[in-house]
């Protein structure tokens, strides 16, 4: 809309240009004809139309046309130009003085205002079918030229599904016969290699954890997510579940807040997204966590609405990393755990959290730590948004 914008200002200044010179030009030729009728009228009979003549002759006789009367008035004012209104009417004056007396002509100014006020509208009105006719080529040709991109952006989303479709399987298969294959007796005798394949079974999972995003983002970015009543308590409850054993094993306790049982707090979603966001985020509070630290997640509502927040007393957040951090593929620089770790992480936590018409902030745990904060609009219980 910015072409539309500057067309619109180049038509206004244009529109102003031809209205000023025009205004210039009557004002010329009104003064042209005061000359002219006053320099040579003979007496004050038969003025030309819309004006007046007024006369005083060497013996001092005053003589005025019909109307208007006191154009006489003029006789004693100063020589020159000047402008007077008259009965509510505006007029154009000229005093000069000639050798057979002083002469006083007045024109009439109404047919010139008039015009100027027509001019005015014709020019309005042409500058707003104008600004109008611009706006809408502007948005017809930034549609069409919006059209490839977005068949290309659809056509990428697709193929970012399939892609994730056909790899989730194999990827499945592989993770489960590298953890097969770490459990089997024989490799007690071989220390290195049982290294080798822990670390084959970490990048298995760390790939089914990018494919598994790069699915929940084509799918929130396509708008084909199903929305339900979601109780994000439970939701909470379920992910502290699901990581229990990986904070077990990293020495860091993990519990929700409320506890399962509690009254429901529900926003209008996607399970499996809202799942999602929120498993990331205490995926990442574990990955900055010293052993023995704590990671909360709390469901509760508030007054803008409703908010799930993960914090944690570990190493924080460099400050300076603050706003990179929720760029697809960005990870902090104090990740505890070693793990490798390829996800779109909190990227797609934002992106979920926007789709839902909420947000996700990012602020200090007082003491030390950081607190991400899911904000989402509530739903009354009965109700989906």
């Amino acid at each position: 809309m910015q072409a539309a914008a500057a067309l619109a200002l180049v038509l206004l200044i244009v529109g102003g240009v031809v209205f000023a010179v025009d205004v210039r030009v009557q004002n010329r030729q009104i003064d042209a004809q005061l000359v002219s009728v006053a320099t040579t009228a003979d007496d004050v009979a038969d003025p030309p139309p819309g004006m007046a003549l007024a006369m005083r002759d060497v013996d001092g006789t005053v003589s005025v046309s019909a109307h208007p009367k006191q154009a006489t008035q003029l006789l004693a004012g100063p020589a020159g130009f000047s402008e007077v209104s008259i009965d509510g009417r505006d007029y154009r004056a000229y005093v000069v003085d000639l050798p057979r007396g002083r002469v006083a002509a007045l024109i009439d100014l109404m047919p010139y205002q008039a015009s100027r006020s027509r001019l005015l509208l014709s020019l309005g009105f042409a500058e707003l079918a104008g600004i109008l006719a611009s706006a809408a080529v502007v948005v017809l040709l930034t549609r069409r030229s919006m059209q490839p991109l977005a068949r290309a952006l659809a056509l990428q989303r697709r193929f970012v599904a399939d892609a994730s479709h056909e790899l989730r399987a194999p990827l499945t298969v592989l993770h489960t016969r590298a953890q097969l294959l770490q459990r089997h007796p024989s490799l007690s005798k071989a220390p290195e290699l049982r290294e080798s394949l822990g670390a084959l079974v970490a990048d298995t999972r760390a790939l089914g954890e990018v494919v598994d995003d790069l699915l929940a983002s084509a799918a929130i970015s396509s708008g084909t997510v199903a929305r339900e009543q979601v109780d994000v308590v439970d939701i909470a409850n379920r992910v502290a579940t699901d990581f229990a054993e990986v904070a077990a094993e990293a020495g860091v306790s993990l519990r929700a807040d409320p506890a399962p049982g509690a009254a429901p707090v529900l926003v209008s979603g996607s399970p499996a997204a809202l799942r999602r966001a929120v498993s990331a985020l205490v995926d990442n509070a574990l990955s900055h966590q010293h052993r023995g630290g704590t990671v909360i997640v709390r469901a509760y509502r508030n007054d803008s609405g409703v908010a799930v927040e993960v914090c944690d007393d570990g190493v924080g957040v460099d400050p300076a990393a603050a706003d990179r951090l929720f760029e697809r593929f960005a990870h902090g620089d104090n990740d505890t755990t070693g793990r490798p770790r390829y996800g779109i992480g909190l990227a797609l936590v934002r992106e979920i959290a926007q789709a839902h018409g909420g947000d996700v902030r990012l602020a200090p745990t007082p003491g030390g730590g950081a607190t991400f904060t899911l904000n989402f609009p509530a739903v009354r219980q009965g109700l989906v948004g």
